[in-house]
């Protein structure tokens, strides 16, 4: 089996807190679901979403390192989104909650997976049977998307690697 490539390092902002680069098989992540939100993005005339993200900020390090490898904690703001899955991206305006990249990370002997990506704000959803007259928000599948299957020891030096960032913050 081949297994796909993690990497990550610190991207620094000139007087912005530093923020986690993701590259899977050496592209960054944030590309590569720009690439699949564009289908789904531009159906629902909402184009500029496609991609709208940003790696995670130097302050949630020590929350990717426990979340990232299947040991999320209480109060760890990653690990809060339905069906047990955990962030990879915020927002690019620079708030989590905002528009977070969210996948379930499956830990296994040897492999660790990244699987069923959601937008959790494009998530399919039913209609407000109180409010009929308004739709449900546009749904955005990434069924076909991933999974991501990385070498479980490789995965964890990565995530380890992180540890502090060099930030002004």
């Amino acid at each position: 089996m081949t297994f796909d490539t993690l990497e990550l390092r610190w991207e620094s902002w000139d007087g912005e807190e530093d923020t986690v680069l993701v590259l899977v098989n050496g592209t960054p992540l944030v590309e590569l679901v720009r690439r699949w939100e564009d289908v789904a993005a531009q159906a629902t005339g909402e184009r500029s979403l496609a991609g709208s993200y940003a790696g995670l900020p130097a302050r949630f390090a020590a929350e990717i390192r426990t979340a990232w490898l299947g040991e999320p904690e209480q109060g760890n703001h990653l690990s809060i989104f339905v069906g047990e899955r955990v962030a990879l991206l915020e927002c690019g305006c620079g708030e989590l909650l905002c528009w977070p990249l969210v996948a379930r990370i499956e830990v296994g002997e040897r492999e660790v997976r990244w699987l069923d990506f959601q937008q959790p704000h494009r998530a399919e959803k039913e209609a407000n049977p109180l409010n009929w007259k308004r739709p449900p928000e546009p749904f955005w599948s990434y069924e076909g998307f991933g999974p991501f299957v990385f070498e479980r020891a490789a995965y964890t030096r990565a995530v380890r690697s992180l540890g502090r960032a060099s930030t002004d913050s």
